[in-house]
This record gives structure tokens, sequence and C-alpha cells, in this order.
């Protein structure tokens, strides 16, 4: 009996039909997805994670970007996806996609970076007391809170300002001057704590000290109105009236918004004897304040600077 032989194409044309049957039809009932990922700059972003799970069914699908940022994962079954991209050092992204049979989802991301959460300073809570006790009017124990702070921490610009606020308020102006020239030199543009700094200085009439301080502040720091203004309070308790004008002109000028300096710029003119200058002055300080006494309380010294102009 003879054996039958095929022909050795044959066999491999069924070979070739039996492999490409199944294909189709897996293409046919299910779907793909892509996309690119990116930062807000638009830099890609390689080794996201993208994680794709179906809630219903439990079906998880998972997949990295690749150094261009770009995905594609073939032979999902279609349904409602959660979608998810992660990454270390970006916050994740989640969405939905619905996977269709035979087509091809497009999802582009941008990751934002995470947001670094601020750690609190161990001192804070501390910081919180005292400054409780401080707007209570407790400046003592405010004052020993503000010290035991800078007992751990001693480089704290703004606790040496708050330490010289509990002095000032306790009238100790030595204290006061010492925490403000701290506070100041731990942060040169501390302008409160030099402002503060200048009124401490004043109410030890000790303006001759003050004054080089505030110059060398304003040769370091030149468009500040608040150092020229403060400048300028020290020049008129020194009784140096040409001084203080020119100090706080140059503070009315980086600041025409602030009443307080024409005020004081009133006061400096009426000792120069510029009355008519003086006048101007308190005219645009009532021009900015809205208090209806102290409005009525200027006009009677305007009222009487007019009246030794005449003489």
């Amino acid at each position: 009996m003879k054996r039958r032989r095929f022909p050795v194409t044959f066999i491999i044309l069924l070979l070739f039909l039996a492999a490409s049957a199944v294909p189709p039809l897996l293409l046919a009932v299910t779907g793909t997805i892509k996309g690119k990922v990116a930062d807000p700059d638009g830099k890609s972003l390689a080794d996201v994670k993208i994680t794709l799970v179906d809630p219903a069914r439990g079906q998880t699908y998972v997949m990295k970007t690749n150094r261009k940022g770009n995905y594609f994962l073939m032979g999902i079954s279609p349904a409602e996806y959660r979608l998810k991209l992660e990454k270390p050092g970006f916050q994740p992204l989640e969405g939905r996609v619905s996977i269709a049979p035979g087509q091809n989802s497009v999802f582009d991301a941008v990751l934002a970076p995470e947001v670094k959460q601020a750690v609190k300073p161990e001192w804070e809570d501390a910081n919180i007391r005292a400054n409780a006790l401080f707007k209570e009017g407790r400046f003592e124990e405010a004052a020993a809170a503000y010290k035991d702070i800078l007992a751990a921490n001693s480089n704290l610009a703004a606790i040496h300002f708050n330490l010289g606020n509990c002095a000032y308020n306790l009238q100790r102006y030595e204290e006061a001057v010492a925490s403000f020239k701290e506070a100041v030199r731990l942060k040169p543009d501390f302008f409160e704590a030099y402002t503060n700094l200048a009124n401490a200085y004043g109410k030890l009439k000790k303006t001759g000290e003050a004054i080089p301080i505030f110059e060398e502040a304003i040769r370091v720091h030149p468009e500040n109105a608040r150092l020229f203004s403060a400048l300028g309070l020290l020049y008129l308790n020194a009784g140096e009236g040409a001084k203080a004008v020119e100090s706080l002109e140059k503070a009315s000028v980086l600041d025409p918004a602030q009443p307080f300096t024409f005020y004081s710029l009133g006061i400096a003119h009426t000792q120069t004897a510029a009355y008519a200058k003086a006048v101007a002055a308190y005219e645009k300080y009532i021009a900015l304040i809205q208090d209806a006494r102290e409005i009525e309380r200027v006009q009677g010294l305007i009222e009487q600077l007019k009246a030794l102009e005449k003489k």
C-alpha cells in the first residue's frame, strides 16, 4: 500500500491559514489605547506607570511610558476603565476612558510636579501662644515665651522683633533697641524692625546713635520709603529740620500714599519756618485720612500757619 504524500506547498498553506485565522477575530473584539505624557513645560516623562482598571470585572492592564513619554497597549477588552498615571515626584492623575472594539483611544496627559508640604517649624506653636499673650497685653509673659524660643533658636529675626515689641511696651527701651538691632542684623531688609528701632532710640533720646545706623541702611536700600521716613523722624528729634525735610521728601516720593510721612514733613517744614510748604504737606496728609476729628485738628494747624505767613 502506497503512503499518500501531500505537496509541501499545500502543507505550508494550511499552516498559514491556521495561524492567520485567530488574530483578525481578536482584533475585531478588542481595542487599543495610546498617548503621550509630559510635564507642564512640555518635557517628555519616561517610566510613567499607567494602570487601566475595569472595576466591574476586575480586569487590570499596566504599562509604562518609553523614554519619549509615549505609551501604547493593544488587545484591551472593551469596557469603561479607570485610568491612573503615576510617577515619583509628580502628582498622580486619574481619569476615565472608554475602550471600544477595533478602535484606538488616545489619552495624552500632563503631570504636575508634587507639591511639597511645608514643614512646620518646631517653635511655631510656642510662637502662636506667645503672640496670643502679646495681643492680650500680657507683655512680661509674652517676653518670657519669646526668650524660651530664642534659647533654642537664636537666629530668628521675627522672634527678636517680637521680643523688642514686648520690651518697648514695657518701657524698657534699652532692651527694645538691643532686640530690634539683632532683628535687622539677622534680616537686613526687616524694615518694620528699623521703624521700631528708630522709635525706641527716640524714647531714649539717643538719636545721635541711631542716625548712622539708618544712614548705612539707606545706603544699602536706597529705594525704601520706610527707612527715609524713620531717618527723617530721627533728624526731627535731633532738631535738624533741614535734614529731616530732605529725608521725608524722599520718603514721600517713594511712597506718596503714606499719610504719616506728610504729617512729619509738615512738622519739619515748620521747624525751618517754611510755612507755605508745611501747609501743603498737612493738606496732603488730611487728603489721605478719613478720621474727621483728626482732619479738624490739622485744619486748625493749617489756619494758624496761614496766619503766620501773612505776618
